[in-house]
């Protein structure tokens, strides 16, 4: 009857934080990822990892996030998600600084909070689970540079320009490319993690900049929308063919691999999507049971030119 009654009272005033203990304990855990955006190829891998994962585990993923690029709008679906009281926090920041102090409230009552993907550094997150972006950016400029040996002018198209992780990849391009190379007025543009405003940048800086040398894309975004991007390149595909013009581009979604296949990219810097989510989902775990994790966890990265692109492509 005690049981029953504090049940009760419990679902009638929207109070299930004081239930009593061993009733708590039979809930299910439920880890929240929020992600920069939902809706992209790149974090529906990491929702898939995430799930994978959380099947193996006997507990819950829950993947949200804005649809759009939106630092207010993540902050809002963050808070709503502490005031849930979830078990556990992993965030893809738009921004570091507009999340920092989600991330303060969230460790204040109890929600271990790690970013995954994209990193806030300066806020009270416990741990990062990505990829070493500084390293990926560096291991496709040496590509890019490779490629180019000469030098030449180069575009870059970002995401957000506040987004630690995508700054950190142009930050390791430009150092593995060196010296002989110059960036165009304006670069780097940022897209906005949104795909038709991607190819708009790319047609826009082509036809500004007859003698450009190539393009970094901090993230796939114009090769997501593969016939548009074919498109806007078409003016330089046989110079990309003849190894001209170059085109380096972080991520290995299926569409960059086929236009990669096809001559229309010269290197992808692979970043490994599922083991993100999964590697997520494992640290909050071990975070809410109290154990210690690695202050960085390293998912790793790869480089995929036309040497081994048919390897990425059976998989």
């Amino acid at each position: 009857m005690i049981r029953r009654e504090l049940l009760w009272t419990a679902g009638a005033l929207g109070l299930g934080a004081v239930l009593p203990r061993g009733l708590m304990a039979q809930q299910k855990k439920v880890f929240a990822l929020v992600p920069k955006l939902v809706g992209v190829p790149f974090y529906a891998d990491v929702e898939a990892g995430c799930k994978e994962q959380a099947a193996k585990m006997g507990v819950e993923c829950l993947f949200t996030g804005p649809t759009a690029v939106d630092e207010a709008e993540q902050v809002r679906v963050i808070r709503d998600l502490i005031t849930r009281n979830v078990s556990g926090l992993a965030i893809a920041p738009n921004n570091p600084e507009s999340v920092a102090s989600a991330i303060t409230a969230a460790q204040a009552k109890g929600i271990p909070v790690i970013t995954f993907d994209s990193d806030a550094p300066k806020s009270k997150r416990t741990a990062f689970v990505g990829t070493d972006n500084r390293g990926g950016g560096e291991l496709g400029g040496k590509a890019f540079r490779a490629a180019l040996p000469g030098g030449g002018t180069y575009a870059i198209v970002t995401g957000g320009l506040a987004a630690d992780n995508l700054n950190a990849r142009i930050a390791g391009f430009k150092a593995g490319l060196g010296d002989g190379f110059k960036e165009v007025a304006g670069s780097p543009y940022p897209c906005e993690d949104d795909s038709s405003r991607g190819i708009q940048i790319v047609q826009d800086v082509l036809a500004k900049n007859p003698n450009l040398s190539g393009f970094f894309f901090s993230g796939g975004w114009p090769m997501f929308a593969p016939e548009a991007y074919t498109r806007a390149v078409r003016s330089r595909a046989d110079a990309m063919k003849a190894g001209k013009f170059v085109v380096v581009a972080f991520d290995v979604q299926d569409p960059q691999l086929r236009l990669l296949k096809s001559g229309l990219a010269t290197a992808l810097v692979g970043q490994r999507p599922r083991a993100m989510g999964a590697q997520s989902l494992v640290a909050l775990n071990a975070l809410l049971a109290k154990e210690s994790v690695a202050p960085v966890i390293d998912t790793g990265v790869d480089l995929v030119d036309a040497k081994n692109v048919d390897q990425f492509l059976s998989k």
